[in-house]
């Protein structure tokens, strides 16, 4: 039922983009958790940095 749904919906390019989703699944869903890994520690380590600058910038005093 849920396949001649995605059939109707997507057409045949949603179904040739599925296949071959399926058939690479592995692989892109590799790619994915490794962007999210390296996006996550990237905007961690950044925005880190921007705050030590910040206290380095005010002499070590909040405002």
């Amino acid at each position: 039922m849920i396949e001649k749904i995605l059939d109707v919906v997507l057409g045949p390019y949603g179904r040739m983009v599925g296949d071959f989703y399926v058939q690479h699944q592995m692989l892109m869903n590799t790619i994915v958790v490794g962007l999210a890994l390296a996006s996550k520690f990237y905007l961690k380590h950044k925005i880190s940095t921007q705050s030590n600058l910040s206290v380095k910038t005010t002499g070590g005093k909040e405002r």
